[in-house]
């Protein structure tokens, strides 16, 4: 099922590069990319370069009132058919109840843009108010919608991309639109304008990440229980490691983990089906398969305690002087023993 809020962020683009223009727009969230995507294309589409002049006023929260931004949209455009008033950082804005006389009748040749970072209350009657125009919750993307996501936005670009790449992508450079689309682009512009398939190889020399060495291929050296590659793959990180790398490591291999645990419950049911499921590309399902042979329900549930007692100790919780890197090597060495550790305790 497609995300809804992308569903309404796509819908709302292309009202706006058809001139369907509303006269607010309130853009309220966490994720800030599509807030940013957003009021930039208003900001490119809605004046010419010659009416920005006289026509675009830019401010921000912590430096303007709601009567102050009441005052300036209710002014006439020169030489232009809107005005265009973009608040941002609107989040640091009080008694917005200041602005409901004009959320309930704007001024027809302004274009109000309010970019709110955080969500707000919609049982609020600003919110209700707000409803009859363009009002959209730009809520954070899931870890599991991260690699369609990417797929989108590559053919965007008019490129396809590698289910792995993909996979290899949203694992290590996290869920963080803006830093994900950064990063993407830096790629684009360094590979060869004829290249249309982004692979590993891509990747791994535009983004910096090992083909090798990678939290991917850590997974699956867990997965089938190849002890000697998961080993040489974390202390290959251990070796190049950057304050917070070993907790973004543990959140990958949780996520792995998590993603396990549902497969044990569907694993009869079709590729496409477990794909949709535990929120991968029908690609890894076999992987996915093959590593619940090798780790039980019970085994996975052992697991994640000990990645909630390693990210707590990683943040300082009972830990005095391992380093989060050596933590990060424990868990892993731990993962290997639970075998060990379940005979341990069969015995007593």
């Amino acid at each position: 099922m497609a995300n809804k809020t992308i569903i309404a962020f796509e819908q709302l683009k292309k009202k706006i590069l058809s001139k369907e223009y509303s006269p607010i727009y309130f853009l309220h969230g966490e994720e800030s990319y599509f807030i940013d995507e957003l009021s930039d294309l208003l900001e490119s589409t809605v004046l010419t370069p010659e009416q920005k002049g006289f026509n675009l006023n830019i401010s921000y929260g912590k430096d303007i009132s709601p009567l102050e931004i009441k005052m300036t949209c209710r002014r006439f455009p020169m030489g232009s058919q809107y005005q265009l008033i973009m608040v941002k950082e609107a989040q640091n804005i009080k008694n917005w109840d200041d602005m409901n006389d004009y959320f309930e009748k704007p001024n027809e040749h302004t274009i109000l843009v309010i970019c709110n970072r955080s969500k707000i209350d919609l049982r609020t009657k600003m919110a209700k108010t707000l409803a009859k125009f363009d009002m959209f919750a730009a809520d954070q993307l899931r870890d599991y919608e991260i690699t369609a996501w990417i797929n989108d936005y590559i053919k965007s670009k008019n490129k396809s991309i590698d289910p792995k790449a993909t996979e290899i992508i949203g694992q290590f450079v996290g869920t963080n639109l803006q830093k994900l689309k950064s990063e993407i682009d830096k790629m684009l512009q360094n590979i060869p304008k004829d290249v249309n398939m982004i692979n590993i190889h891509h990747v791994e020399h535009n983004i910096g990440i090992s083909k090798e060495y990678n939290i991917f291929e850590l997974q699956n050296a867990l997965g089938s229980k190849n002890y000697n590659k998961s080993i040489q793959i974390t202390n290959y990180f251990l070796e190049n490691i950057k304050p917070g790398d070993a907790i973004g490591y543990l959140y990958g291999l949780l996520n792995y983990f998590k993603k396990m645990y549902l497969c044990h419950d569907v694993k009869n049911k079709s590729p496409k089906e477990i794909s949709m499921i535990i929120g991968v590309n029908e690609f890894f399902v076999k992987d996915y398969l093959l590593a619940c042979r090798n780790y039980s329900k019970d085994d996975i549930e052992m697991i994640l305690g000990y990645m909630k007692f390693y990210d707590l100790a990683m943040k300082g919780v009972d830990n005095a002087s391992n380093s989060q890197g050596e933590l990060f090597r424990e868990l892993v060495v731990k993962i290997f023993k639970i075998n060990d550790v379940k005979k341990l305790f069969r015995i007593n």
